[in-house]
């Protein structure tokens, strides 16, 4: 195939256009591109680490985020270096509960904003030692 001729591959294409094709081009290329950006939600996001008082970044913790409006839930675990991130969240006020086995739970108020990433770190505790018998 010789496209050597074709007017679509031709090296002078861009200058035989007026300028009006371009930008009509250009406003073609932008109009296909709206759903895409459309598509980003305005949503906030809670980011932060969790420890452990004496063994420094606890990985596999879980992280429960419920909002306290209208009780949308989502859960996510710690990462190898205790971090998480829970995006997409609908602005508003929510309760995180950070939860490790054989650690006390803590429980955190935090207020997400719309397109804005909440911080959060939490430290868990092991359980107090249990009372002596009398």
């Amino acid at each position: 195939m010789n496209f050597r001729h074709s007017f679509l591959f031709s090296r002078d294409l861009w200058r035989r256009t007026t300028p009006f094709t371009r930008l009509g081009l250009f406003l073609c290329f932008m109009c296909a591109l709206a759903p895409v950006s459309l598509a980003q939600t305005p949503g906030g996001s809670i980011i932060g680490t969790v420890t452990e008082k004496h063994a420094g970044p606890l990985a596999g913790a879980r992280i429960s985020v419920s909002n306290v409006q209208t009780g949308f839930t989502a859960s996510v675990s710690t990462d190898v270096n205790g971090q998480f991130n829970v995006e997409n969240l609908p602005a508003g006020a929510y309760k995180v509960a950070i939860s490790a086995n054989g650690l006390v739970t803590q429980e955190v108020k935090v207020t997400v904003k719309a397109a804005h990433k909440s911080k959060l770190s939490a430290n868990l505790k092991p359980p107090p030692p249990p009372a002596p018998p009398k």
